[in-house]
């Protein structure tokens, strides 16, 4: 019987006023073991949230191969899939976005067949409209994703850029979760024009500023006036940890803070003192009474993986 792994980076959308348009991959990975069987999906979970996956076909990642093969006239008898998750669930990090281009992918390992991008994303599309998240999740790096009508189906355009190693992460991933629909709810129907004129110059910043390498405008590029503003307050801690984009000055290292997604993560952009800046992190939360981890991680640059 065949055996494939696959490894899909985590990733981190939005990017303070790159909203719904941009999206970088982490190196907290989801990976996936298959293995073929008879018939019928068995989901073997580890690592986070493995009490909360199913085990059976309603798995998300089974669900996605299942999809794709009656679409395209394909018989996928089962598979023994072993999912291992270092992506914490419902923290804005990409979770289910990992897990649809994880169950596209084996289908491609179960088939033998390699989709175009075009046609992967449309399946991924059917699934979630977070193009931002699928698609770092699948090149890896920092990309612009748009979102296009193809006829009768929709896939995505993307841009990808190299993230230059020097910047590193620090996320602080706090005790709750946010609901990414619920958060969705939170924000305006209508913007003033000031302010899309506002998200939509630190958007453009934010492309230049990594292209050049100008890293001292990190901090002004996360600004944003669409969703921060209106999510945040639906999380204790979040609008604390927020405020150190603006304090940049008064900790070494740090370039930027954003909420990832739509939250309930906070991700910090940094070039030293890595520690210091996740204790301060940390401390914010806890003075709303929060309990948050803090991860230092990696961009990962690579992407989807099978091997």
């Amino acid at each position: 019987m065949s055996r494939t792994e696959i490894i899909i980076p985590a990733s981190t959308s939005n990017l303070g006023a790159s909203f719904d348009a941009c999206g970088l991959a982490l190196a907290l990975y989801l990976k996936v073991v298959v293995e073929e069987r008879e018939s019928g999906f068995e989901i073997v979970p580890t690592g986070e949230g493995a009490e909360q996956v199913p085990r059976d076909e309603s798995n998300l990642i089974a669900r996605v191969t299942r999809f794709v093969a009656e679409h395209r006239a394909q018989k996928i008898s089962g598979a023994r899939l072993s999912v291992e998750s270092q992506i914490p669930l419902a923290r804005g990090l990409g979770s289910s976005s990992s897990a649809i281009v994880a169950g596209i992918s084996v289908y491609e390992a179960l088939s033998g067949e390699r989709l175009n991008e075009e046609e992967f994303f449309s399946y991924a599309l059917r699934f979630e409209e977070h193009g931002d998240n699928l698609a770092p999740s699948f090149f890896g790096g920092l990309v612009t994703a748009c979102v296009v009508e193809r006829g009768e189906s929709r896939s995505l355009v993307t841009v990808k850029r190299e993230w230059p190693t020097e910047v590193k992460v620090v996320l602080a991933v706090p005790e709750f979760e946010m609901n990414t629909a619920e958060m969705r709810r939170a924000l305006p129907a209508e913007l003033p024009l000031y302010d899309a004129v506002f998200n939509i110059q630190r958007a453009a910043l934010l492309q230049a500023a990594i292209s050049e390498r100008r890293f001292d405008l990190l901090s002004e590029a996360l600004r944003d006036r669409l969703h921060q503003p209106y999510r945040a307050p639906y999380g204790p801690g979040l609008s604390e940890v927020l405020k150190m984009n603006d304090e940049t000055d008064l900790h070494r290292g740090l370039l930027g803070v954003a909420l990832s997604g739509a939250g309930s993560t906070m991700i910090a952009f940094a070039s030293d003192n890595f520690a210091e800046i996740a204790a301060a992190m940390r401390d914010r939360f806890a003075s709303r009474g929060v309990r948050a981890r803090t991860l230092e991680v990696e961009v990962d640059n690579r992407g989807r993986r099978i091997e």
